[in-house]
């Protein structure tokens, strides 16, 4: 692992990850997804939504709409305090949209053959089965003190899309 300034011998061999934590978890999305992150938080609540969207919000007349990764990974809900952030996906992910974390942490570089993708050591799907639709997981890397989760924020935008979708039908 390098601190996101220093030059890597092949940076093909590297990846960087926006971090940020959720429920006391490090999280990180791949830095070329991500926009901006934004400490605007007034939320305009949207009624009838899925859990998993917590609304929209207004940054600079633009208009995001804003997923709840807490309700995502059914975890308990917390209210947004001064540490809570917003963390703006770039538009070719989704359309404007971004997500609400519990705080943001450091940009962090690692080296791809530390991280264990799970999607490698995939099997295939037993006949019958439907793979779980919000599977937006790309990984693990372990860091000095703790796990990286790494998630794919195409995949995510992908879920509560389909969530979505998936109410309205109903």
């Amino acid at each position: 692992m390098h601190p996101a300034g220093e030059n890597q011998p092949d940076q093909a061999q590297w990846h960087r990850y926006c971090t940020f934590r959720l429920s006391g978890r490090l999280y990180g999305v791949d830095i070329r997804d991500v926009k901006e992150i934004n400490t605007e938080i007034n939320i305009t609540p949207i009624f009838h939504a899925p859990k998993e969207i917590k609304g929209y919000i207004n940054i600079r007349g633009q208009v995001y709409l804003l997923f709840d990764l807490r309700a995502i990974f059914c975890f308990a809900e917390k209210p947004i305090d001064e540490a809570s952030r917003v963390v703006l996906f770039m538009p070719d992910i989704g359309g404007l949209c971004g997500i609400l974390v519990d705080s943001i942490e450091d940009v962090v570089t690692v080296d791809e053959n530390l991280i264990e993708n799970r999607r490698q050591h995939e099997r295939e799907v037993p006949e019958g089965i439907e793979r779980r639709g919000a599977d937006i997981g790309e990984g693990v890397c372990k860091l000095p003190d703790e796990l990286l989760i790494i998630l794919n924020a195409g995949r995510l935008v992908q879920a509560v899309g389909n969530l979505r979708n998936r109410q309205y039908k109903e």
